[in-house]
């Protein structure tokens, strides 16, 4: 049975468990000649807020510094695929990709990807990042401006578009994105 429509602040609610329990996003990043590039990532959310780590020689991270125009999508797939399709439910984010500099925010960064990734407990990924200037692992902070939320337990093919306040930490309006593509529902 289909769930009801979702407020706003329930689908913001959703965002943040899907970036807190599912760990690998598709992130697309731009070179230089306007093409995008892909790379599957595993991302950390702290609220809205989603954040990767990545490396000084990295194409992402050189394409990262020249625009920082960035999106990534990343989704809740069950077990039986596409026989349990009615409980898939994916996010799609357009963002900004900022440096993350302050020693501070790096440390929240850690603690909060080793509690979302336990397999990192095992490896000293994350205790050897520093500032951007003092080493070879870097962090990202992705800040979301706009997007899509499909959310197929309300049913097949519910998708709405996403508007975040200007820091990107709060979902501040939803459009029925059917209605914006002028497809009819039902």
């Amino acid at each position: 049975m289909p769930k009801p429509e979702p407020t706003v602040t329930e689908i913001q609610q959703e965002i943040i468990e899907l970036l807190r329990t599912e760990e690998v996003a598709a992130l697309a990043t731009i070179d230089s000649e306007g093409h995008p590039s892909a790379s599957q990532m595993h991302l950390a959310g702290d609220g809205l807020i989603a954040y990767m780590h990545t490396f000084t020689h990295t194409r992402k991270h050189g394409q990262m510094q020249q625009n920082p125009n960035v999106s990534y999508t990343i989704g809740h797939l069950p077990p039986e695929g596409y026989y349990d399709r009615r409980n898939t439910r994916w996010v799609q984010i357009q963002g900004r990709a900022v440096l993350v500099t302050d020693p501070q925010e790096i440390q929240h960064v850690a603690q909060i990807s080793l509690e979302q990734f336990p397999w990192a407990s095992d490896t000293s990924l994350y205790e050897n990042i520093k500032a951007p200037d003092q080493g070879k692992q870097v962090l990202y902070r992705i800040e979301p401006v706009q997007g899509l939320w499909a959310d197929h337990r309300i049913r097949l093919f519910h998708h709405v578009l996403l508007e975040f306040s200007e820091d990107g930490r709060t979902l501040t309006d939803i459009t029925d994105y059917n209605a914006v593509v002028g497809r009819r529902t039902r």
